[in-house]
């Protein structure tokens, strides 16, 4: 079932994301010599740290069983340059997972791989607590994949909150967060960072209620819907109502009635009519 879910955009500091612009006053980037130099930085970290039976992270001392060890690690391409990110599921959560193109209800902490915390939000019910992945910085969308919802729990005086969240760590390098731009002096540039979550909520999103989920806006398949944009007009489709630009607004191009945009190909050419312009 698709669920529908207008999202209020809270500005964290250190999640979404923010526009690369140039700057004259900057020294050239490598992005990807860059790259291998956080994963570099990011494996050393992982090896001298541990996980603390509080959660935190701490400097191995005494033969703790280092980060390293307990990780998984994914590989991945963003922008044509190799990324790897690391991760630790504590718990797996028990509900639904989340894609990268969801909205979720969270509890998170943003730290420096110097300890230093930049952000956090500890309530469900703060402003803080829900997040549109598709606009934030690609290794928290990454992140929060990883992980499945809780069970939501209401407790006697009226508040709630979830039971069962999944919840972990993961690790990113700066290119998959705020490259060499850094955030108002909270978060430095070329700087991995990190984040502990706790997941409660997931929403299958459908940021421009054209009837076609996010996840379904990804007319590519790379899993990405920030890079879809067939009528190329510089809206993704996922947040615009009219995909191929023929005026006619993609939840109307439902011919068989169904509620369902995707599947209705009037003219038989195998593209479906909210995303064919002569259909």
């Amino acid at each position: 079932m698709k669920l529908k879910y207008v999202f209020l955009l809270i500005l964290g500091i250190g999640i979404f994301s923010c526009n690369d612009d140039d700057d004259p006053k900057q020294e050239p980037y490598d992005p990807v010599a860059q790259a291998v130099i956080d994963d570099a930085v990011l494996i050393e970290f992982l090896q001298t740290h541990y996980l603390t039976p509080e959660k935190e992270i701490d400097t191995v001392k005494n033969g703790e069983t280092p980060l390293y060890d307990i990780v998984s690690t994914e590989a991945l391409e963003y922008n044509e340059i190799d990324y790897k990110i690391y991760y630790y599921v504590d718990q797996q959560g028990v509900g639904i997972q989340s894609s990268r193109n969801d909205s979720v209800q969270i509890l998170y902490r943003g730290f420096l791989l110097d300890s230093v915390k930049f952000d956090e939000n500890t309530s469900y019910t703060s402003n803080k607590s829900w997040f549109h992945l598709p606009n934030t910085i690609p290794g928290f969308r990454y992140g929060v994949s990883y992980f499945k919802e809780g069970e939501k729990v209401i407790f006697p005086d009226e508040s709630f909150g979830y039971e069962n969240t999944g919840s972990g760590v993961f690790f990113m390098p700066s290119g998959l967060a705020y490259a060499n731009v850094g955030t108002s002096g909270a978060i430095p540039p070329n700087a991995p960072i990190y984040y502990f979550l706790d997941l409660g909520r997931v929403v299958v999103a459908d940021a421009d209620d054209d009837s076609v989920s996010n996840n379904d806006e990804d007319v590519d398949g790379d899993g990405d819907v920030t890079n879809d944009d067939t009528d190329e007009d510089r809206v993704a489709n996922y947040n615009d109502v009219d995909d191929d630009n023929d005026g006619k607004l993609t939840k109307d191009e439902d011919a068989n009635g169904d509620g369902d945009p995707t599947n209705d190909d009037t003219d038989g050419d195998g593209t479906p009519d909210y995303l064919d312009a002569d259909s």
